[in-house]
């Protein structure tokens, strides 16, 4: 059977690069991703910015995990790709779940002056347009300017200093949202 075809889409919000990549990740690692998220212990302890309320469930990838998974690897040649005049450190990595009724909020990965990035990985297995739980991106003046759909194997990367929220599943749906956020700090141009 063919592979899809990959494809990868350009926008710039507010002056700052982000991209939508479909089929760069391969199929059975996108299963394999896939079946781990539903296995990970979760727990309630993140915030999308400090002062508001709720918590959101998060897994935590531990930081020698980072430096050897290669699937996170992976993940770490792709923003390279993009970015490919830059150089690209690791800060942190972690699996997001969400449900109906949650709450995320509008917030940045990083600093508005900052180049670091943030790679976004949606782990779901299947997902129906019906279930919500867009990714919203937002220009500097708070409006929103492009809506992701959670598609599987999706990853989107943008610069971290671009405001977003997650939305979570609407009622129609009634499995969790898994997305694996994997925030690198850039260190500069290569020598």
């Amino acid at each position: 059977m063919p592979s899809a075809e990959l494809k990868i889409r350009k926008s710039l919000i507010s002056g700052r690069e982000i991209f939508i990549c479909d089929n760069i990740v391969d199929p059975m690692m996108v299963q394999q991703v896939g079946n781990l998220v539903r296995t990970l212990p979760y727990f309630r302890k993140e915030k999308s910015r400090p002062g508001v309320p709720g918590l959101a469930a998060i897994s935590e990838i531990p930081m020698e995990r980072i430096a050897t998974d290669p699937f996170l690897r992976s993940l770490k040649q792709a923003v390279e790709r993009l970015f490919p005049d830059e150089q690209f450190s690791d800060q942190r990595a972690y699996v997001n779940s969400s449900v109906y009724g949650d709450s995320y909020y509008l917030h940045r990965d990083s600093f508005p002056d900052e180049q670091h990035v943030t790679a976004l990985y949606y782990a779901n297995l299947e997902w129906q347009p019906d279930w919500g739980g867009e990714t919203i991106y937002y220009n500097d003046e708070e409006d929103a300017e492009l809506a992701i759909t959670p598609r599987p194997g999706r990853l989107v990367v943008a610069r971290g200093a671009i405001l977003h929220r997650g939305n979570v599943p609407s009622r129609a749906c009634y499995e969790e949202r898994y997305t694996l956020a994997y925030k690198l700090n850039s260190v500069g141009t290569p020598t």
